[in-house]
Order: C-alpha cells, then sequence, then structure tokens
C-alpha cells in the first residue's frame, strides 16, 4: 500500500480544538517544504500518521521531553512532521552537541576519499586512536581557532597509548583530526570551520563560536540537518555507502571498550556515528546509523537508507541522557509510524 507520497501540514489551532496543542501560528505547527501541498485538517491524516502523532504525543517515552520537533523522510524531502508543545520548528536553531560527529565525518571523508583514508585516520573516526579530551571545554570564545581549541587552555587533548586500538567515546578524536585538518580555521568569519564544512556536504549550516570544536560544537535546525540526512539517502557522500565500514563494538562490556554512553543493548561505532541493532533469535542485525546529541538532538536514518528520522530539542540542564530519551521517543515514533499503531 503507497502511503508515503505527500507532506502533511497540520493547522495548529485546528488541533487546539482537539486538545493536543496549544494554538500558533502555520509555522509554528509545521515549516512547508519547497512545493509542499496546502495544509490538510486532521481528518485527513492517514492511519499511520495518526498513529506517529498520538505517540510522540502521548508516549511515556515522549512526554517528559518537553517541547520538541520531529519529522519523518525520505530522499525526497519530508513526509510528515510536526511539534509538539510550542516554541521548537523545523527552523529551530539549537546546539546539536554530539550529533556535529556525524557531519564533521561526513564532511572529513568526503574531502579525502575514503579509498585514501589512512588508518589512523580512521581510528580519529571511530574513536579508538588513543586521543582523547581532558576536559569538556567547548572553546566558544570569538576568534579561536581550531588549533587554539585543541590546546590546553581549552579541550586538552592528550595521546594514551594504552587505549590506542580500544574504543573510547570522546570528542578529543575529532579534535586531533581537525588540528591536522583545518588547524587555522575559526569558528566564524573568513576561512570557518563550517564554510569548509558547508562546501563538501553543499549544506547550509550556520556559523558558531564554538565550531572549532567539530566533535561537538556545531549549532543548526532540523532543517539544516534533514539536507545532510536526504544527501545521505541519495548516495551523494563517500560516506554514504560506507555507514557500517571500520566499525568497532561500543556498548558496555563490549570488546576492547574502555568508555561508552551507549545505554541501550548492543551497539557499534563507525566513522563519526552509532550503528544501531536488536538481536533476534540470537542474531544482532542493523537497524540504523545516528549521532544522538548530549542535548537531544537526535538524527537517524534505517539501515535500508530509504527512511529518515529527526527529533530536534535543546534541554542543556537536562543532565546526562538526553540524547538516549530523545532516541527512544523517536524511534517510537517511526514504529508507530511504520506499523500504524500507536506505541504506549
Amino acid at each position: 500500500m503507497k502511503r508515503h507520497g505527500r507532506t502533511t501540514l497540520i493547522s495548529a489551532c485546528g488541533l487546539l480544538a482537539l486538545g493536543l496543542i496549544g494554538c500558533g501560528t502555520a509555522e509554528d505547527a509545521f515549516e512547508p517544504v519547497e512545493d509542499a501541498p496546502p495544509g490538510t485538517s486532521q481528518a485527513a491524516l492517514t492511519v499511520y500518521e495518526q498513529a506517529a502523532l498520538d505517540t510522540a504525543n502521548n508516549s511515556a517515552s515522549c512526554t517528559p521531553l518537553g517541547n520538541f520537533y520531529w519529522e519523518i523522510g525520505n530522499g525526497a524531502g519530508p513526509l510528515y512532521g510536526f511539534p509538539r508543545g510550542s516554541g521548537v520548528s523545523a527552523t529551530t536553531v539549537m546546539p546539536i552537541a554530539s550529533a556535529s560527529k556525524w557531519l564533521y565525518a561526513g564532511a572529513y571523508v568526503q574531502s579525502r576519499g575514503y579509498a585514501n583514508l589512512t588508518a589512523d585516520e580512521k581510528k580519529r573516526l571511530n574513536f579508538t586512536s588513543g586521543y582523547v579530551d581532558e576536559n569538556t571545554t567547548l572553546c566558544g570564545d570569538a576568534g579561536t581557532t581550531v588549533s587554539d581549541c585543541y590546546g590546553p587552555a581549552y579541550k586538552n587533548v592528550s595521546y594514551r597509548p594504552l587505549q590506542n586500538g580500544r574504543y573510547f567515546y570522546n570528542g578529543g578524536h575529532m579534535q586531533k583530526l581537525a588540528l591536522d585538518d583545518i588547524g587555522a580555521r575559526k569558528g566564524t568569519g573568513v576561512a570557518s570551520v563550517m564554510d569548509w564544512l558547508n562546501a563538501r556536504l553543499g549544506t547550509t549550516l550556520p556559523e558558531s563560536d564554538s565550531d572549532v570544536a567539530p566533535g561537538g560544537g556545531f549549532s543548526g535546525s532540523a532543517a539544516h540537518y534533514r539536507v545532510f540526512l536526504m544527501k545521505l539517502l541519495n548516495n551523494q557522500y563517500e560516506l554514504s555507502s560506507k555507514l557500517t565500514v571500520d566499525s568497532v563494538p561500543a556498548w558496555q562490556g563490549g570488546p576492547n571498550v574502555s568508555y561508552t554512553p551507549w545505554t541501550a543493548g548492543q551497539a557499534h561505532y563507525g566513522l563519526g556515528h552509532w550503528i544501531e541493532g536488536e538481536t533476534v533469535n540470537g542474531v544482532w542485525t542493523v537497524t540504523g546509523h545516528s549521532s544522538a546529541g548530549a542535548f537531544g538532538f537526535y538524527p537517524w536514518v534505517n539501515a535500508a537508507r530509504n527512511r529518515y528520522m529527526l527529533l530536534a530539542r535543546s534541554r542543556q540542564l537536562g543532565g546526562e541522557g538526553e540524547g538516549e530519551k530523545s532516541r527512544a521517543c523517536a524511534q517510537a515514533i517511526h514504529k508507530a509510524y511504520a506499523l500504524g499503531v500507536p506505541q504506549p
């Protein structure tokens, strides 16, 4: 049954009568894409779209998250998207924290060509190089360069020989890579990190002072990030067909894993992104690829590379685990959309 041939736009005030959200502008309800059809009413939703909407609004994994925007799409663009609550739309710019890692890895592989990557470069991209941050400073001062950020005044990246070859989730690997590749670039202005990245990815992410920390300092919106995900699906990047290569165990207690924040069972780590999966009849199978940020920004593509999911929110005072909370909610929404059944 074909059910993904359009983008659904919902009127915020129309949903007010149903008690789902507060009244707002059409822009608050959904940021339309180019050539989007006119908005439709609640009655026009398919059973799949309604199940996803109900899950986002009522699921136990989503209700504690506060306001967020979520979107499901494919290589042609968004299929369905909606904000939960108010104040966050497809174009709301926010710090995306570790969702930066996937972007930087994509740009780096694009600039080098996968066939030309050295063994050391691959280890810095899959976090087994031994280069680790001593602190979590994001180097957000105006005029800071990548080289400044790398040094002892900021992230203070050091090489730990005993960690070489072991998985250690940390931005220091990418900071070392950026030092060697784009060390003089700044967060904003002439010769910025984002100018370099956008030119390679064909994106339009905005500049910010903290861009000099490529493992976690970027900012953007769902609309910015969706371009990257769509190009991944459309085989427009070197990384598109390399999402499972050079992957290493990355779950707690996994072989050669020194540190990982992953808590949801088994997972691997590829070139700048998580490889998610599930175990069925004793066999672990890849289900998708993601790069959750510490503040809750969660981008994902499925293993078949024909669908993407985005959940955009920023809860900077929420403590650890905000990325995992967003992952759980996003996966519940996607499952509801796929099955046409709201998830609890």
